[in-house]
């Protein structure tokens, strides 16, 4: 994953756990403009190439099928988060979950199944019932 950090002053500071769309894309080592306004306004923010996310070959991507919500791709951005929390970046009252499309839907899934880890979400776009998206698939 790719951590974006606010000035370090040595304290946690609140979390914006940014998940990219796909879910067959990838996060990018380099500049992101979103990340640097939020990091200017006292937020580090957290981007992680769960599995099912391309680049890391075939088998990483396959990792991720029928893992939507609450399978192992949900469990990667819990993990991440608790894994900032526990190294002290992360103050575990004031984290968000942030993404758009899969993001999205991995935002919902992350308030419905872990709602004490977050304290807000931003959805994109993000589809809430995939039953629903795929019958809508000519």
């Amino acid at each position: 994953g790719y951590l974006t950090r606010a000035k370090d002053n040595g304290e946690a500071t609140p979390l914006i756990l940014r998940v990219h769309g796909g879910p067959w894309l990838r996060d990018y080592w380099g500049f992101s403009a979103l990340d640097q306004w939020f990091a200017n306004r006292g937020y580090a923010t957290l981007s992680v190439n769960y599995r099912g996310s391309t680049g890391y070959g075939k088998t990483f991507q396959h990792m991720g099928d029928g893992q939507w919500g609450v399978g192992g791709m949900q469990h990667d951005l819990t993990d991440a988060v608790q894994w900032a929390i526990q190294e002290g970046i992360a103050d575990p009252e004031r984290i968000c979950i942030y993404g758009g499309s899969y993001g999205g839907y991995a935002c919902l899934a992350g308030l419905a199944f872990t709602p004490d880890l977050y304290r807000c979400g931003v959805d994109i776009v993000g589809p809430s019932n995939v039953k629903t998206m795929l019958d809508g698939i000519p």
